[in-house]
C-alpha cells in the first residue's frame, strides 16, 4: 500500500482473482494511488462510503451478495458514492460490461492488460490528471 503525501489517490480493488489484483495493485502504486483491495463477498457499496475512493476497479462478475454488475449500477445510484469513477475488469468484453452496468469511465479486457492500458484508462478516467515529464507509463520499474 502506498502511504505518505506522495499518494495521489485512493484506488478501490475488487477483483477475486489474487494474480490480477496484484498486478492492478503494482500498477496503480506506480502511478502513486494508494490502494484497498476488497474481499470476495464484502459489501463493496458499504465500503465504498466508507473510505471514500476515487476510483473502484471492478470485476463485472465480482462474487457476493450481489454480482459486480448490480453493484456497479447501485454505485450510481447512491448519492455517497455516484461520483466515483468506476473502471471494470472483465472477461466480458467492453460492450458486453456496458450493456450491464453502463455509466463507466473505462474497461480493463482480462487477461491482457499492460500498464500502458492501465495508465491510458486511468487518464481518460480523470484519475491521473497529469504525468511529470520524466515518468512514463511504458516503463515499469521492478
Amino acid at each position: 500500500m502506498e502511504t505518505g503525501s506522495q499518494a495521489l489517490g485512493l484506488c478501490l480493488i475488487a477483483e477475486p482473482d489474487r494474480f490480477i489484483a496484484q498486478l492492478l495493485i503494482r500498477f496503480a502504486e506506480e502511478m502513486r494511488l494508494t490502494c484497498v483491495r476488497a474481499k470476495e463477498g464484502e459489501d463493496l457499496l458499504a465500503l465504498a462510503r466508507r473510505i471514500k475512493p476515487d476510483v473502484i476497479i471492478l470485476d463485472a462478475e465480482f462474487p457476493g451478495d450481489r454480482i459486480g454488475w448490480e453493484i456497479l449500477r447501485s454505485l450510481k445510484a447512491d448519492a455517497e458514492t455516484r461520483h466515483i469513477r468506476l473502471i471494470s475488469c472483465s472477461w466480458l468484453s467492453q460492450a458486453e460490461v456496458y450493456s450491464l452496468g453502463g455509466q463507466l469511465a473505462g474497461h480493463l479486457q482480462k487477461p491482457d492488460i499492460s500498464y500502458d492500458d492501465f495508465a491510458a484508462i486511468m487518464k481518460k478516467a480523470g484519475v491521473i490528471k497529469k504525468m511529470r515529464k520524466d515518468e512514463n507509463p511504458s516503463q515499469l520499474s521492478d
